[in-house]
């Protein structure tokens, strides 16, 4: 699936990776080196690059040694594996003498190294390493040197051993990357060292981040110094660029201070020579005043901000003591602008929960506290990693103000029918501006919903020192509705009289009347009530409504428990502004019991249990597990559970068809002992694989899920085996904490949408009901059956058996039952036939669910023979505009045959005629045989065999309707794509694809084409393709027709050469000009989808934005591991980024795509 959801990205995907670069290792191995100090040199060497991925994607490593001239190794592009470097290493790396010229022996890494002959990636944007490795002053100058070769880009690193010279490396490196070697012990802590420095956030790559950083005389000077090391040390790990990550600062005491802004530097290098002359200022602590001009001043486009293009903003704010003025205003204003708040203070400023009220929503990740600042070293790499987190996180995990991501587009389908209030706090101590906020959340959970008189229905009630009914549950019967009268809702002001006015719902509950359907009550507040909550709760809920409690600011947390009766109902934030992050908890909770109440899936969790893990996480491991089989429905027809622990072997705790009970499951959970060996990751992916074949419990028509939980990083490879997995059908989920590696992690699961890390095991608690959740929605391309004319034509013969009338009545109303029903989605008839044909009830007759099953009860055996036919000669008829078909709208329109005999045999030679007849119609039949049906006879009829059914007993015919169902789904066009849309496809068509991956994409785009009514007056399609070059394939006003359409995609050669995105997309720009065939100026909604599978080799912020002024909407789809962040700067909005893992899982992005693409969100309300 699609990542990202910049997409939150909902739960945690982790953002930090080692960064991919090119390091050449630089080394002296003049007369003056002492085999001593080589071999040292050598260990060191050694040493690093076993902390690093090498790889032909990853880690290149180029190796020169130096006297008077120097000499290659190995190049950049030389080797692939960590096997072939360490070889040559060890087998030819000799000593060769000379004079010492370290100067000569720079610039000749510069002409001979970082090249792109030489297996260099600079042009890409890959970090650039030279590490000098020498044991001597050098015979040559080095300045000029080292400045030309840092003025390409390259970082240079320094390690002195032996007689070094200290002052000489310092001139040369990039400050402060001088190291020295002492002794093993030395060499064993420089390793470390210097492996932190290629440490990079690279997968956040583009981001706005400003740091406030306290300057007062409470801070005191040596902090302030501890504080500017640290900053240096995060900035060295952020891909500084004016395209990439850019960095403010400010300084703040009584008044805050711009050190720089967002456009001041363009390099790391520039930021970090400022950072050496920042002055310590003194005075008070006014952290409100400098967050406000942090939104006022910095987070400004005239103070480089690119929150307009929809990059990510960020802000960390470092402070010590106690804010002298308020914070709660100011802080809120700048998370409502956008921006994410990270709080690093002492517990001096804990104490006063500044830290707490300044934070981004949750506190647990954006608020980090200190004993002092003497542990910002120590705590780093935390801060570094949650920083980098969040930069993807927010964009590719849990999308803010994109309602729920992990349900089909966006919106609770399961959930058909509910009545649900919301009981909102409308006192006195709630200001206008909180209040408005309270309103757009409610906004925007009703819009996940179907809203309908017979479907999702809403009401509305305030109270303070009384209770009043905004609305009730019966008055409005659309979102748009809903939403204006809650636009329209006058604060009451007053106290908190929260038990009255639970006691006033039940009063309100008590004149629905509607039987059998799901009540929510969801209650908002910010303080303790007034009155007694409890008993008025517990009376709600023995009426069997389910009460979530939502409190704000100063809400009580014992309190909201009481209401809501259950911790897991009970949801608090520090203000208003944060609503909106716990609105996808709320609304997925909702959809809980629906979405998942038929799960079936095989689920195997691979748990590591390395002597890395620590006693404490493995028993979290554990509990997590314990909470997923406690909400599961265990069973060997329902969910099964199996379990392997991995180390430096893989050991089988159980398979999936060895216990049956939760009881015996958690038992032996919990029985399970830590291996405490090595981590070796890949080989235990192969071990699993058997684990969910039939032998060992699998079952091959259910969902299979691995559920990984991991602590570090593989000491093997794992992209092979766990590709291998995913090919089986097996879906991947990722949990990594402490060191696990995020580049390895999605290599594992093939989309970033299902890696989770956090930096410790904590979090497991809260990702238990996330991940169960997307156990539960399964990702197959269609959920329900949104938009089509269904038309039953049954021939049931007096021979029927009652048993059989039952199990076609079940089959009809399983595939109602798993349809939107509704006048402007699913309208259902059915005919039944014999001699003659007869109308049970037409498409426009019914648009209830309960109408139609009522129906369809009536249906009865029929005298006489199946005159098949004349029969489908008459449904034909029944689809037309006169009985409810809605052709000329461009409506899907199928027809389901459900049979238990052969046609008549005087019938037979007119089937073709009638089918024919059916099909030019553009009306999909589905055939159903029972009994002494045969398939051909079926076949001939459908015209595909994946339409065409036979079943030999009513039993089977009854478990057929999840394959009938799943296949009318998929047949049916989604909501809001049948409409005007110019759509164009640009497509890479790079060396990099494989031809049977650029076919794929080729199969992908006419899915597409296929899912839309392509015409003159309705959707208009182009393609592009580009590599070095781009290449016009046809424009928008070629083709009229899918046909037409398809065949010319399946005429593309691909261009096989570079990567060339940004060229493409200003290429692509002339395909929506109106001598193109665009309608532009005809307001027609222009669209463009972008396809490609790497970071593109040249710029694509311009083009892309050029695109985007124009009202052209722009979906970049990413296939395997690439650069997120480009994806999103090419379509400027989250919500159009999709990401799979490789071209075969395009398929499941299709709907997705179709849907979005149609449609804005708004269009598809109801």
């Amino acid at each position: 699936m699609l990542r990202l959801e910049l997409l939150s990205l909902c739960c945690p995907i982790s953002s930090f990776t080692k960064s991919y670069a090119d390091v050449v290792f630089l080394v002296d191995t003049s007369k003056g080196t002492s085999p001593a100090t080589f071999h040292q040199m050598k260990s060191f060497i050694f040493r690093v690059i076993d902390t690093l991925e090498v790889g032909h994607d990853k880690y290149r490593i180029g190796l020169a040694q130096y006297g008077h001239q120097g000499h290659v190794e190995f190049l950049l592009n030389t080797y692939r594996n960590l096997d072939e470097v360490i070889i040559h290493i060890q087998q030819n790396f000799l000593l060769r003498g000379g004079a010492r010229k370290t100067g000569n022996a720079l610039q000749y890494i510069q002409e001979t190294f970082f090249q792109e002959k030489a297996g260099s990636r600079f042009l890409q944007g890959i970090p650039q390493y030279a590490v000098v490795i020498t044991s001597g002053h050098s015979e040559d100058l080095v300045f000029e040197a080292a400045q030309k070769l840092k003025g390409r880009g390259v970082k240079i690193m320094a390690v002195g051993i032996q007689n070094f010279d200290r002052r000489e490396l310092e001139s040369m490196v990039t400050p402060p990357l001088v190291f020295e070697i002492e002794g093993q012990d030395g060499v064993r802590q420089l390793q470390q060292d210097m492996s932190q420095e290629f440490e990079m956030c690279t997968s956040a790559s583009v981001a706005d981040i400003v740091f406030l950083v306290e300057a007062s005389g409470g801070i005191g000077l040596e902090n302030f110094q501890r504080v500017i090391q640290f900053l240096g040390k995060v900035i060295r790990t952020l891909h500084i660029g004016p395209n990439s990550v850019r960095v403010g600062l400010v300084l703040y005491s009584d008044e805050p201070r711009l050190e720089f802004g967002l456009d001041t530097f363009r390099s790391q290098l520039e930021i970090l020579s400022h950072l050496n002359k920042l002055p310590f200022i003194g005075g008070k602590t006014k952290t409100g005043a400098a967050l406000d001009f942090l939104r006022n001043t910095v987070f400004t486009q005239e103070r480089g901000s690119r929150s307009g293009q929809g990059i990510q903003q960020l802000a960390v704010v470092i402070t010590e003591g106690y804010s002298q003025d308020e914070v709660d205003g100011p802080a809120s204003l700048l998370r409502r602008a956008g921006v994410t708040l990270f709080a690093v203070g002492t517990q001096k400023a804990s104490g006063s929960s500044d830290l707490d009220r300044i934070a981004s929503y949750p506190a647990r990740k954006h608020a980090i506290y200190l004993e002092s600042f003497l542990q910002l070293s120590v705590v780093r790499d935390r801060i570094k990693k949650r920083l980098c987190t969040e930069i993807v996180q927010k964009t590719f995990s849990v999308p803010v103000g994109r309602t729920l991501k992990n349900l089909p587009a966006g919106r609770c389908i399961n959930t058909e029918e509910a009545d649900i209030y919301f009981l909102i706090d409308g006192s006195g101590s709630i200001v206008p501006e909180d209040f408005e906020e309270m309103k757009t959340f409610m906004n925007q959970l009703i819009s996940v919903f179907h809203v309908g008189a017979d479907k999702v229905r809403f009401g509305v009630v305030q109270y303070s020192d009384y209770s009043q009914t905004e609305f009730d549950i019966s008055q409005h019967a659309s979102v748009a509705q809903l939403t204006r009268a809650i636009t329209n809702i006058q604060q009451m002001e007053g106290g908190t009289h929260t038990g009255d006015a639970l006691r006033f719902m039940k009063h309100l509950f008590s004149n629905i009347t509607r039987d059998k359907v799901l009540r929510f009550l969801i209650v908002i507040t910010d303080g303790k009530s007034q009155d007694p909550v409890a008993q008025a709760a517990e009376e709600l809920r023995q009426k069997n409504i389910t009460i979530y409690a939502i409190g704000i600011k100063s809400a009580v947390t014992e309190e909201l428990v009481e209401i809501s009766g259950s911790g897991n109902r009970m949801f608090f934030v520090n203000d208003f502004d944060s609503l909106k992050y716990i609105q996808q908890e709320v609304i997925q909770d909702i959809c809980f019991s629906e979405v998942c109440k038929d799960m079936k899936a095989d689920i195997v969790f691979l748990v590591d249990g390395s002597e890395r893990v620590r006693s404490r996480d493995f028993e979290k491991m554990k509990e997590f597990m314990r909470q997923v089989v406690n909400k599961s429905d265990i069973g060997p027809e329902k969910v099964q559970i199996g379990l392997l622990q991995f180390s430096s072997s893989t050991k089988e705790e159980f398979q999936l068809n060895t216990y049956f009970s939760k009881v015996e499951i958690l038992r032996a959970i919990s029985a399970m002992v830590q291996m405490k060996a090595d981590n070796y990751l890949g080989s235990a992916l192969s071990f699993t694989s058997p684990y969910f074949d039939m032998p060992r419990g699998g079952r091959p028509n259910v969902p299979q899920y691995l559920i990984l939980i991991i602590d570090g990083e593989a000491k093997d490879a794992v992209q092979m085996p766990a590709k291998a997995l995913r090919d089986k059908g097996i879906k991947i989920f990722a949990i990594g904490a402490h060191k696990a590696n995020n580049s390895q992690l999605l290599e594992v699961t093939g989309a970033q949408d299902k890696v989770y890390y956090d930096d410790n095991f904590d979090s497991l608690l809260f990702l238990e009901k996330e991940i169960f959740f997307r156990l539960c929605n399964t990702e197959e391309a269609c959920k329900k059956t949104e938009v089509a004319d269904i038309l039953f034509l049954v021939h049931a013969s007096s021979g029927t058996t009652n048993q059989e009338l039952v199990a076609i009545r079940m089959l009809m109303e399983a595939i109602v039952n798993d349809s939107l029903v509704g006048k402007d989605n699913v309208r259902f008839g059915a005919v039944s036939y014999s001699d003659n044909s007869e109308v049970l009830f037409s498409l426009d007759t019914y648009i209830t669910k309960a109408q139609i099953r009522e129906a369809i009860l009536h249906l009865k055996p029929k005298v006489g023979k199946a005159h098949t036919a004349t029969a489908l000669k008459f449904a034909k008829g029944m689809f037309a505009d006169l009985h409810g078909g809605r052709p000329s709208s461009g409506i899907t329109q199928i027809l389901v045959l459900i049979t238990n005999k052969p046609t008549e045999f005087k019938e037979r030679g007119y089937l073709q005629d009638s089918a024919e007849a059916l099909k030019e119609a553009n009306i999909n039949v589905f055939a159903i045989g029972i009994k002494s049906v045969k398939r051909p006879e079926l076949q001939n009829i459908t015209r595909y065999q994946d339409r065409s059914f036979v079943v030999q007993s009513s039993d089977e015919l009854y478990d057929l309707h999840e394959k009938v169902t799943h296949v009318i789904c998929n047949e049916s066009k989604p909501i809001c794509v049948h409409q005007q849309i110019d759509l164009v496809f640009l497509i890479d068509g790079s060396l990099s694809i494989h031809p049977r991956n650029f076919t794929a994409m080729k199969t992908f785009m006419k899915q597409i084409v296929n899912s839309f009514t392509i015409g003159k007056d309705r959707v208009r399609t182009g393609v592009a393709q580009y590599s070095t070059d781009p290449k016009k394939e046809f424009y928008l006003n070629a083709f009229y027709s899918s046909a037409e359409v398809n065949e010319h995609i399946d005429k593309i050669i691909q261009l096989r050469s570079k990567t060339f995105t940004g060229k493409g997309l200003k290429f692509v720009k002339s395909f929506f000009e109106p001598a193109n065939g665009s309608r532009k100026n005809l307001n027609v909604l222009q669209s463009l989808v972008v396809i490609t599978d790497g970071t593109s080799t040249d710029s694509v912020v311009e083009a892309a934005s050029d695109l985007r002024n124009e009202k052209i909407n722009i979906f970049a789809i990413g296939i395997g591991v690439i650069n997120l962040f480009e994806l999103q700067v090419i379509a400027g909005n989250v919500q159009r980024v999709f990401v799979v893992g490789d071209f075969g899982q395009l398929g499941i992005i299709e709907r997705k795509i179709v849907r979005t693409g149609g449609s804005s969100i708004d269009q598809c309300r109801n």
